[in-house]
């Protein structure tokens, strides 16, 4: 219990954000309706607070401004999560906790704490930056059919959801309005791009630029790289996977609209085109794409991109027979392969447990729309079939554990690992001999 004491910080924090957010949600001064559900309104507060974007109800018609304005603020809290928000109060404080340092050394990969609180304050400051400069872009595209006020606060509202990745949008269909507008999405596209990549990433990204001398880290080569193709891949897949679709647009609607969605769909749940025209096998490739997410230490959820990329590390030299894990000639420590394969074996099998239990619960809702809802809430990305508002309380509130548990999983199992102590049992016994095959 000692070992594991990190961990009850972070889920105190998101619990009781998640509990601030509900009764502030609840209160009339932010809801249009007094029939709105207590369980509706933890349902939407548990959403933002873990970036995610599902909701049962359409928030711009069911909440008042007041209440649109609290949505946001969780959704921007929740988006720098336990770990920034510790180690900014820590700061402030003049001090920051051993066991926080060494969290934060395992998701930022820094391996030295002198330059942390150097590097946190970079990645605040971008991070409101590339806000601030997508709601002014955003705002002034809104201009053109809202007043300005109501174009502003839509500005400021999409830049912050689209940069953390949580599809939350003020509009009746997410962002189908502006499939023509090439500003808009593309806007959104570099927001929940810069979101998906992590803070880490970013600031890396910002020293290269002044420093010219500077290479970028291995980190980032490997995020960077990674990310570029499966952007290119979504984008491909998802064009012809919906040719009829895009057969009669134009050559700029099917690409600005191709790689927008290639890049929503794996983090952020906005959607330019509508959904449910999605074939079963778009559907499962899409859940692929949510599956996987973004960076770690990013806005976005999901497996990660490094620990999809290390799996493909060991799985190549498992098949070539080799001892060594390399990629792109630097060896590849042993133990960051077996945390890769601890975080994607426990988050299947997290994920199968949820949608078992909603296969018993929502007998009434066809498997492929369930298995596809709950990897939606799991990997916190906020994409619907259409079937959120169609849940029984019980589904409703399972939903609201898998967001919780996707928001807060990859990085409980990681201070679990961390917390482990090594070589706890040296006892070697008698080797086992197993058939595979």
């Amino acid at each position: 219990m000692k070992n594991n004491s990190a961990l009850f910080p972070i889920i105190l924090f998101f619990v009781g954000l998640i509990l601030l957010g509900t009764v502030l949600l609840c209160l009339p001064f932010a809801r249009t309706s007094a029939d709105l559900s207590v369980l509706t309104c933890l349902f939407t507060v548990t959403s933002a607070v873990c970036v995610t974007g599902l909701s049962v109800v359409n928030i711009s018609e069911y909440f008042t401004v007041s209440g649109q304005v609290i949505i946001m603020c969780l959704v921007q809290i929740g988006a720098f999560g336990y770990m920034l928000v510790s180690t900014g109060l820590g700061f402030l404080l003049g001090k920051i906790a051993l066991k926080d340092r060494k969290i934060m050394q395992e998701l930022f990969d820094i391996s030295s704490f002198n330059g942390l609180l150097k590097l946190l304050k970079k990645a605040i400051f971008i991070v409101l930056c590339i806000e601030l400069i997508g709601a002014v872009i955003l705002s002034f595209n809104f201009s053109s059919s809202y007043t300005l006020p109501k174009a502003v606060f839509l500005g400021i509202f999409h830049s912050i959801t689209a940069f953390c990745n949580a599809g939350f949008s003020l509009f009746e269909s997410s962002v189908e309005t502006f499939s023509n507008s090439s500003v808009v999405l593309w806007t959104l596209s570099m927001l929940i791009l810069f979101g998906g990549l992590g803070f880490f990433v970013l600031v890396d990204i910002i020293d290269k630029f002044y420093s010219k001398t500077k290479r970028l880290t291995f980190h980032s080569e490997v995020i960077l790289w990674t990310t570029a193709c499966l952007i290119l891949i979504g984008a491909i897949v998802l064009f012809f996977g919906n040719y009829n679709f895009f057969s009669d647009k134009s050559l700029g609607y099917i690409v600005n609209n191709s790689f927008f969605q290639s890049l929503s769909f794996r983090t952020a749940g906005f959607n330019s085109i509508p959904v449910d025209i999605l074939s079963a096998p778009i559907a499962f490739f899409v859940m692929l794409l949510m599956f996987i997410g973004g960076g770690p230490g990013s806005t976005a959820g999901g497996l990660k991109i490094t620990t999809l990329v290390l799996i493909f590390v060991f799985v190549r030299a498992l098949l070539k027979g080799e001892n060594e894990y390399n990629l792109a000639k630097k060896s590849i420590d042993v133990d960051l392969i077996k945390k890769a394969l601890v975080i994607f074996i426990v988050m299947v099998s997290i994920l199968f447990l949820f949608f078992l239990i909603m296969l018993y619960i929502e007998q009434n809702i066809q498997p492929s729309q369930l298995i596809f809802e709950v990897v939606s809430a799991f990997c916190t990305v906020g994409l619907s079939l259409g079937v959120t508002s169609e849940l029984t309380d019980l589904g409703r509130v399972i939903l609201i554990l898998a967001m919780f548990m996707g928001r807060i999983g990859a990085v409980t199992i990681l201070i679990y690992l961390i917390n482990t102590n090594k070589n706890k049992n040296n006892i070697r016994y008698p080797d086992g001999r197993l058939m595979i095959g």
